[in-house]
């Protein structure tokens, strides 16, 4: 296993915005699922939950990607 290194102050910077895009495609599924939970008409209802799975999916490919990285800085877990 390397050693990990220090980060930069623009990797510092990275990770941050991370972290923000974690948030905010969690934020937008709350979004969609409440537009999902309001809606009553079955096709925009359906088109709703779509763009809700996207944001799932947006979501669990950032944080495997930030996990990844943050191995690499020997940061697991924070």
């Amino acid at each position: 296993m390397k050693e990990p290194r220090t980060m930069t102050e623009k990797e510092k910077k990275l990770f941050a915005i991370f972290r923000s895009a974690i948030q905010a495609e969690r934020s937008a599924q709350a979004m969609y699922q409440e537009a999902v939970d309001l809606c009553e008409e079955p096709m925009l209802k359906a088109v709703l939950k779509g763009l809700r799975d996207e944001e799932v999916r947006h979501e669990k490919e950032v944080l495997a990607r930030y996990h990844q990285f943050s191995k690499d800085f020997g940061m697991d877990g924070k």
